[in-house]
């Protein structure tokens, strides 16, 4: 190698080894803590700079990284209302989705009212929450319908949707157990939105039974048992007749 290619070859990889060291890789932090976000909540719940760290948790609790946290998401939408500049839309939605996936929780409803008239009249919030209408009215045919097309969200709001199915049946299920003690498999695979009666026993949830035959058979609660009522007098016979005798004698 002649001294003008060792040259040139020491350049470049000096150049090569200068230009590595100046690339900079986004590092993924990790989501906070429950534990950190209810800190500080506790010091100052709609403080302007927790707006980073809540906005974290709502990504966290979106991927399943953090358990789901009411306080958190109604503290962010807090923060919005009071800095409407700084309203991330993303997080809106994902703060709405993320109460949807707690039916039959009303969370839903109780945040919407933190939510903009402008920003529920926009997509994907108002699919979202025309979703929740539909859960609330036992509709739930049409809502399988609607949430499988809702328009406008990102990767992250279909993703969440993809991987939230089973939460969402279980959620269904806990409501038709409040209803009926036995209900048919074709009604119960209709509102599951499931092809078949094996689908039903797969989710193993807790308030169903068994599933035999046509039927799928819900645990007994004192909401889908027919109670015998009883009737106490409250004043005895023997009250009466003395008071009667006591009115006749005057």
């Amino acid at each position: 190698m002649t001294k003008a290619h060792t040259h040139t070859w020491k350049y470049l990889v000096s150049n090569n080894s200068h230009c590595a060291a100046d690339v900079q890789y986004p590092i993924k932090m990790p989501a906070p803590t429950k534990e950190s976000v209810q800190a500080l909540l506790e010091k100052s719940p709609y403080s302007a700079s927790n707006q980073s760290t809540l906005e974290a948790y709502v990504d966290g609790q979106a991927t399943g990284e953090c358990p789901y946290f009411m306080d958190a998401n109604r503290s962010l939408l807090r923060i919005y209302q009071f800095s409407p500049q700084s309203t991330n839309t993303s997080k809106v939605a994902l703060v709405l989705l993320l109460a949807l996936l707690e039916f039959p929780s009303t969370d839903l409803l109780a945040l919407s009212y933190l939510v903009p008239e402008r920003l529920q009249k926009s997509e994907p919030c108002a699919s979202i929450l025309k979703c929740g209408r539909l859960l609330e009215s036992c509709q739930f045919s049409e809502f399988w319908q609607e949430i499988a097309s809702i328009q406008g969200g990102d990767d992250q709001i279909k993703s969440l949707v993809a991987r939230s199915t089973e939460k969402l049946q279980k959620g269904i299920l806990e409501v038709l157990a409040l209803t009926y003690k036995t209900a048919s498999v074709s009604k119960v695979m209709s509102a599951l939105n499931v092809k078949s009666e094996d689908a039903i026993s797969k989710l193993n949830d807790k308030c169903v039974e068994s599933v035999t035959g046509e039927k799928v058979i819900f645990v007994a609660s004192a909401d889908n048992t027919k109670r015998n009522r009883v009737f106490q007098e409250g004043v005895n016979f023997g009250a009466i007749a003395s008071m009667m005798a006591k009115v006749s004698s005057e």
